[in-house]
């Protein structure tokens, strides 16, 4: 069977469903919205098959021809996509007459309900494989490039015999190294136009696709349609050089006390009843590793520190930290501080994420936080916080408040801020402002001297002038050679967005998958740094979605890092394409559909609901998507949780801490009208969760204003009349939030399944939760 042939009948079939689709939607005025994912879903699959119809087609009149066993692969995915995808045209056929014939309301809510659990399951089928054609096109693309190298490869042995098997004279020799040099040069150019190509293609497909995604989801919400970040986390930086030479600051001669990491001898239940112990130390030859790099074997000063942690509660729940250092021309030095211990949920902690300087002056001044403050979980200080969450102006003030900029996490693998300010210079990408207060922040360390950077390093870094495919064909070697950090050139290109250099380094065998000793992949690095083409090229070459850790060892996923920072919802969508864990946690709990309640956007959010990402899921703090975007103000996804709930699997209100805590200490006057305007928080119900002198909180806040508590004893007010003014019987009924009444209906389901089809109005309109499933849960 024809690969080629068989591909464009199976685009032809997703595009008759994507049409039964729209004439569906025009038919009914109110759609499931499980219905517009499964749309996507078929667009999607229908613009891969696309992808490799061309692929097939190149092949086709080109000397490079596909690998028997992906053409078998891809001719086995075929069958089964033609199979699942005939099988959902049936059930759409299917739905599309019964609601032609019908009008009734509640005959059109069963049916939906009856084709739930096959259209749930089909809708995963095709995703699968979607994904699984991903990575063969991927692979196939992958060997092209390797077949470049060998080819340039072989070219240069024949180039050398050539040279010595001349025996002519010199006249004849000196002709034919000239034509030979011409034969070369232009086959070298036509094989790194291909390399261009490649990159090419990728950039086309992603701009298709995230037109796609913008297209869906206006269609989906209309007008209402916001790409835009909350106010607290624009980052207005202009994009900067990949060839541009990172500028390092001096480093300080001052001395310090600083370490290379900290172990804990106490156990977890230890920890709990008496505390945490850190011990650290550095420049003791009987404790310390040998040394493998010229930077390690300078000489060094011998210094160590203890940290005791009380438990949380106890004495003020406070850390003492004891240093002790010896140096040769001034002599011992002891240096005894104490810092406080705070929960990640603590007020300055969000402050410094979201860069409220004017919250954390008002809290420093009547000492409710200090600059030394510490979370629990992580071990942040809010200068690493600030830095974390890319409040560069936080992190200037925050060191004018006396920071400490050298005070490192609990995990080995993570930096102090001035470490990790370096860091971030070397990944680029950052405006000359961003980056005179990293290189403030810097000052003073050691990271890049203490790096041991390879040759290959430098020339990705820009630290070098030196051509990266001339040093990879010299010390071919080399491609895999590490930093100190573990850190391979193939990492260092992927966090600046160097493409043709990722190109390159995969092309000449660079392992996409090798992870350095902060638990850092390519493709985590590249997802970290906003690098969608980049990511791409890795995830065709191999590279794992979801990194194997270390047992026991929670880290952020290439998914969190892209739900906290990605400027575009493309990049989340290309990593869910790969089949990347939706539910991802490092450390803290906190999932991406929390990164992106804190800090992105409503398109961010929808994408990640439309793939299947709890909406109540809980961090280890106790927030939810809902109580984050209250948190942080982040006005277009909290629109889109209250209004757009029905959608999912179950009300967003009903888990985590309480509510109108939180609106109290951190709702601004736009957060509250929004709650206000929310239907499912007027129920007579919710008179339960208003016990509690929350206006004394209000008034406790330092940017209280007469607008702020009047419109916070509105929504009090509106809460306590308990007027419910839901949407109308005959929307819920279609949607399938409420059941439909008669047993002896065929199309009834049987009333042991709690469960809804996740649905939803295809037109904006507030729904209130249903008071019959309203479920009061303990909070936390």
């Amino acid at each position: 069977m024809d690969p080629l042939l068989s591909v464009v009948g199976v685009v032809k079939l997703a595009a008759q469903i994507a049409g039964a689709l729209n004439d569906l939607r025009t038919l009914c005025k109110q759609l499931p919205g499980r219905v517009h994912a499964l749309s996507n879903e078929v667009s999607d699959i229908e613009v891969v098959l696309i992808q490799v119809a061309k692929v097939l087609q190149e092949r086709s009149c080109s000397p490079i021809s596909m690998a028997e066993t992906d053409s078998k692969f891809i001719l086995q995915l075929l069958v089964k996509a033609e199979t699942k995808l005939k099988e959902l045209k049936s059930i759409v056929d299917g739905l599309a007459a019964s609601s032609n014939q019908s009008n009734v309301i509640i005959f059109r809510a069963g049916l939906w309900r009856k084709e739930q659990p096959r259209l749930l399951a089909l809708q995963e089928d095709i995703k699968a494989i979607k994904s699984s054609l991903n990575v063969v096109l991927g692979a196939s693309n992958s060997r092209d490039m390797m077949r470049v190298r060998l080819d340039i490869d072989s070219l240069s042995v024949v180039t050398i015999k050539s040279a010595q098997n001349q025996t002519a004279s010199l006249h004849e020799f000196l002709q034919g190294m000239t034509l030979q040099h011409r034969e070369t040069t232009e086959f070298v150019r036509e094989k790194h136009q291909l390399v261009d190509e490649r990159i090419s293609r990728v950039e086309e497909m992603l701009r298709a696709q995230s037109e796609q995604i913008q297209a869906a989801q206006f269609t989906q919400i209309g007008p209402s349609y916001d790409r835009t970040r909350p106010l607290s986390q624009r980052r207005y930086s202009r994009p900067v050089s990949k060839n541009r030479t990172p500028q390092i600051p001096p480093r300080s001669e001052a001395v310090g006390i600083r370490l290379r990491q900290y172990v804990t001898k106490t156990p977890g239940f230890v920890d709990r009843l008496l505390g945490q112990l850190f011990i650290g130390y550095a420049g003791m030859p009987f404790l310390n590793a040998p040394c493998d790099t010229d930077a390690c074997d300078k000489p060094q000063a011998s210094h160590a520190s203890f940290e005791y942690w009380f438990p949380v509660g106890f004495c003020w729940s406070q850390i003492i930290r004891l240093q002790l250092a010896y140096q040769p021309n001034t002599g011992p030095q002891i240096a005894l501080t104490t810092l406080r211990r705070v929960p990640d949920s603590a007020q300055c902690v969000s402050y410094a994420l979201e860069g409220n300087i004017e919250g954390l002056k008002s809290l420093f001044i009547h000492g409710l936080a200090s600059p030394r403050d510490v979370s629990s979980t992580r071990g942040y200080s809010l200068l690493r916080w600030a830095l974390y969450g890319q409040q560069y102006e936080t992190c200037k003030f925050l060191l004018m408040a006396g920071a400490d900029t050298e005070y490192r996490p609990i995990s080995v693998n993570d930096d102090c801020p001035s470490d990790k300010a370096c860091d971030i210079i070397l990944r680029g990408g950052v405006s000359e402002k961003t980056l005179e207060i990293l290189r403030y922040l810097a000052a003073g360390s050691d990271f890049v001297d203490s790096q041991n950077f390879a040759p290959i390093h430098k020339i990705v870094l820009k630290l070098s002038l030196h051509d990266l495919e001339e040093e990879i064909l010299q010390n071919p070697e080399d491609v895999d050679t590490t930093d100190a950090n573990g850190r391979t050139a193939l990492e260092w290109a992927a966090a600046r967005g160097d493409d043709r250099a990722v190109t390159m380094l995969l092309s000449y065998g660079a392992k996409p998958n090798v992870m350095d000793k902060k638990l850092n992949t390519p493709l985590t690095l590249a997802s970290n740094q906003n690098q969608t083409v980049c990511v791409r090229l890795l995830l065709e070459a191999g590279a794992i979605p979801d990194p194997q850790l270390p047992a026991g060892i929670k880290f952020g996923s290439p998914l969190n890092c892209a739900a906290r920072n990605a400027s575009d919802p493309l990049l989340l969508k290309t990593l869910l394409d790969f089949n990347a864990n939706i539910e991802a946690s490092g450390v803290d709990g906190v999932t991406p559909l929390l990164h992106v309640a804190r800090g992105n956007s409503a398109s961010h959010a929808m994408l990640l609901l439309e793939y299947g990402a709890e909406i109540n899921v809980t961090s280890k703090d106790g927030r939810t998507p809902l109580t984050t975007a209250i948190v942080y103000n982040n006005h277009n996804v909290l629109r889109l949780l209250l209004d757009r709930w029905y959608e999912y699997s179950e009300c967003p209100r009903l888990k985590g801490p309480h509510l109108l805590s939180l609106v109290a200490q951190y709702a601004d006057i736009r957060t509250i009208s929004i709650l206000s305007s929310t239907d499912h928080l007027k129920l007579k119900f919710d008179k339960d969760y208003v016990l509690g002198d929350f206006s004394t909180r209000l008034q406790q806040r330092v940017d209280v204003t007469e607008k702020l508590i009047t419109a916070f004893e509105d929504l009090l007010s509106l809460i306590n009349q308990g007027s419910a003014e839901g949407g109308s019987i005959e929307s819920l009924m279609e949607s399938g939030l409420l059941p439909t009444q008669g047993s002896n209906s065929p199309t009834s389901l049987s009333e042991e399944s709690d469960e809804v089809f996740e649905d939803a109005q295809e037109n904006l309109v507030p729904q209130a939760c249903p008071s019959f499933r309203l479920e009061k849960r303990s909070t936390i």
